[in-house]
């Protein structure tokens, strides 16, 4: 078991982050020209309220529309393309003026993962670009007909004369509901994988088939967890860097000196949907951190840290990341902080290597709320009155001038 960490955080400087087979959250690669999966999903038919949901990254030099997901009959009100213009615009379209939806353009950043949604609830339709609602407009007209072409993915469905739309870029976590999902469900679980048996989900693709740039020409489908409708997929190499499986989303961020989960949790998140957190040591076969249970987590040193999160029961284990490269300056203002009394019932002083010009504070709670800001000038020493806080763990989290960030356990009386 690695040893709870001690208020002396040494911080890297430099970070490289990489994706380790084990805990590899992967996603699929479209080139553009003729990959696509074919599922055997017919879809949410009639007028029945649905939403999609993806993970996409678009090259930054995409020139063409491309295809996220399509089925039922390409005709006015009975197809569901959901795609992406070459303006960055995300779009829906049922056809003609029968129920088309989009987003102004550049909605959707090229050169980045991006989390796409399409809601339709009631004859209104709704689009979010990570989380937030981006266009909503009627689309009374939808009306979906059984016997038609079922889930394809990375391209629209053939029928009138219409060009293929094929997918270039990666994709990553397709899901397809039979409920309208609101704003807070779609980003209460975006950032996570969801338990195969989740209410109202009735397709889930979540291209962890294969591996990440590796020969995977033996893999001719992908899986969908919850309704066995698999896809088989199209025009693939299934090896190399491209048109194969790749690196996914990504469940972790670095900044400065945290690493921090993707998943967060607000005030208005379902009790269901609240997110766990557990930092883990990939290079001590994944065992459990003491201690680290928030959504940030600072390494004492080198080493490559993942985080499982839990939502609604199910937990997912974030990728790898691999954290290397000390600075010196940086481990010598995190290694001379000085924090009393620790734990506190009250005030709690801090005291700094040096004086500095500007020093900005961060006090996060054990779920990950930062629940205080504090900024300080031309001081190597400040106090912190947490007299109003309830009683628990806290990091304060430190930024002094030019360097990286410190974190330091608070324990609230």
């Amino acid at each position: 078991m690695v040893k709870k960490l001690h208020k002396k955080m040494i911080l890297p400087a430099f970070f490289a982050a990489s994706m380790l087979t084990a805990n590899a959250q992967t996603g699929l690669s479209f080139d553009g020209s003729d990959d696509y999966i074919q599922t055997s999903f017919a879809g949410v038919l009639g007028t029945n309220n649905r939403t999609f949901e993806a993970w996409v990254y678009v090259p930054s030099d995409a020139s063409v529309d491309v295809c996220i997901l399509d089925y039922g009959l390409a005709s006015g009100g009975s197809r569901n393309t959901f795609l992406i213009k070459a303006d960055g615009q995300l779009k829906f379209v049922s056809g003609g003026t029968y129920g088309n939806i989009q987003t102004d353009i550049n909605a959707v950043p090229f050169g980045a993962w991006t989390h796409v949604a399409f809601v339709l609830d009631n004859g209104t339709g709704y689009l979010y670009v990570n989380g937030v609602e981006e266009a909503s407009t009627n689309l009374s007209n939808v009306n979906t007909p059984a016997g038609n072409d079922n889930v394809r993915i990375g391209n629209r469905v053939a029928g009138n004369n219409t060009p293929d739309l094929f997918f270039g870029g990666s994709m990553d976590e397709v899901r397809i509901w039979d409920v309208a999902r609101s704003a807070e469900d779609i980003k209460s679980t975006m950032n996570t994988e969801l338990c195969d048996d989740t209410a109202g989900m009735v397709a889930y693709y979540k291209f962890n088939d294969g591996i990440a740039g590796a020969d995977n020409t033996g893999v001719t489908s992908v899986t969908d967890s919850v309704g066995g409708n698999d896809g088989t997929l199209n025009g693939f190499a299934s090896s190399g860097a491209t048109s194969n499986w790749v690196e996914g989303h990504g469940m972790v961020s670095i900044s400065e000196a945290t690493l921090t989960a993707a998943q967060t949790n607000s005030e208005t998140t379902p009790t269901e949907l609240v997110a766990t957190y557990q930092w883990v040591d990939c290079n001590n076969d994944s065992a459990a951190i003491d201690g680290e249970t928030g959504q940030t987590f600072t390494p004492e040193g080198a080493g490559n840290y993942a985080v499982e999160v839990t939502v609604d029961g199910c937990t997912t284990t974030s990728e790898c990341i691999e954290v290397s490269s000390l600075g010196v300056e940086d481990v010598m203002f995190a290694n001379n902080l000085k924090l009393y009394p620790n734990p506190t019932s009250g005030n709690v002083n801090v005291t700094l290597n040096s004086v500095y010009e500007t020093v900005d504070a961060q006090l996060v709670s054990i779920t990950g709320k930062v629940v205080a800001t504090y900024q300080f000038s031309n001081t190597n020493e400040f106090s912190l009155d947490l007299n109003n806080f309830n009683s628990g763990l806290y990091f304060l989290n430190l930024k002094a001038d030019h360097l990286d960030a410190a974190t330091v356990k608070v324990v609230k009386m």
